[in-house]
């Protein structure tokens, strides 16, 4: 069956009426292995679609020229032609944007009219992570607060305990993975709903980290966790098929609008 999908699209690149764009990503999993994904968008009976195109292992090196080998072969077994290629994207990543020697650099030697692009998820993304220094400093405490309850096997089992008593509608923390682009939301806001369980778990263990969950401390979290919360909110509306360029340009005019309202209900304290 995976074949057959496989060959239908395949077979749908072919016949695209007006080529085929690529986006791309290489990262690397839970067990160290490196995989690289690459995406299609084409065109087939009037209608625009994105197809998984090709996921594999990259078991050695993982240079641009790797990435370009194992997409061009994949290309030539498929007798998929790199000339109706007409854009490219990618993170920025310097093995993906190198000049000289990243992947894109060898996509322009085979393909020159090709567009090449850097995901602007990714570098919405990476504009997310910049915090000024005082809230960097606060959402690493909050790491590891969330680290001592989770790398310990017990008081994983007695803070799950905990959370049942009190009839939570979660009944553990999440970890913060700097990789994932929506873990800082995710890990905030899941902290703040278990704010009162987590300072009733410190207080039974008489452990210093009670001294944190105090009312400057919440008050913190609440704005990092709305923050971050919007902002995953924005980046979720980015993903998913059948968007188009007029879509993304309206979603992120109608945000930074919103920015401009938050920043006037502040100066008038208007919480």
């Amino acid at each position: 069956m995976s074949v057959d999908i496989a060959y239908q699209v395949v077979e749908g690149v072919k016949s695209s009426k007006y080529g085929f764009a690529i986006q791309l990503d290489e990262s690397t999993d839970v067990t160290n292995c490196s995989q690289l994904l690459v995406y299609v968008y084409f065109t087939q009976s009037n209608a625009a679609k994105t197809e998984l195109l090709l996921s594999q292992g990259l078991f050695s090196t993982t240079t641009g020229k790797d990435i370009f080998n194992v997409l061009d072969n994949f290309l030539q077994q498929n007798e998929l032609d790199w000339g109706k290629l007409v854009g490219c994207t990618t993170d920025g990543a310097p093995p993906m944007l190198g000049r000289k020697s990243g992947f894109q650099a060898h996509v322009k030697a085979v393909a020159p009219n090709a567009t090449a692009v850097h995901c602007f998820i990714h570098r919405f993304a990476l504009c997310a992570k910049v915090l000024p220094p005082k809230l960097l400093s606060f959402l690493n405490r909050v790491i590891r607060i969330v680290n001592f309850v989770k790398t310990s096997a017990l008081n994983t089992r007695l803070f799950k305990l905990l959370c049942k008593d009190f009839g939570s509608d979660h009944i553990c923390l999440l970890y913060h993975t700097e990789v994932r682009w929506l873990s800082r939301g995710n890990t905030t806001r899941r902290f703040f709903e278990l704010r009162d369980v987590l300072l009733v778990f410190f207080k039974e263990k008489k452990h210093d980290f009670q001294k944190d969950l105090e009312d400057e401390f919440i008050s913190r979290l609440a704005y990092l966790s709305d923050i971050f919360g919007a902002l995953n909110h924005l980046n979720l509306l980015f993903q998913g098929p059948d968007c188009t360029v007029t879509e993304f340009i309206s979603k992120l005019g109608a945000f930074v609008r919103k920015l401009d309202l938050w920043m006037k209900n502040v100066e008038s304290k208007r919480y």
